[in-house]
């Protein structure tokens, strides 16, 4: 996902660790940090699967945000809980 951007994931695929909600690039997410369950950052080799549930919590309330895939067989990527989640758009 280039950065500035974002997509909408609606469906999942039987056989992947597909997340639904909002796809941005990791580089675009600011104000989290690892959730505190570090059960839900499990991956192989290079980063969390996402296959565990939210492993992004907000820094300042601590409320589950995010799922961060960034494994070998992921997709390096931030997919934000639909619900966690208010559009807004500026003009910078």
């Amino acid at each position: 996902m280039p950065r500035g951007t974002y997509a909408l994931n609606l469906r999942l695929c039987e056989f992947s660790n597909d997340v639904l909600g909002f796809i941005v690039h990791p580089d675009d997410v600011i104000g989290t940090e690892q959730h505190p369950e570090v059960m839900r950052s499990i991956g192989c080799c290079q980063g969390p699967a996402g296959g565990d549930g939210l492993n992004l919590v907000c820094r300042d309330c601590g409320a589950e945000v995010a799922t961060r895939q960034a494994d070998c067989y992921t997709q390096n990527q931030v997919t934000l809980d639909p619900s966690a989640v208010c559009l807004s758009f500026s003009d910078d």
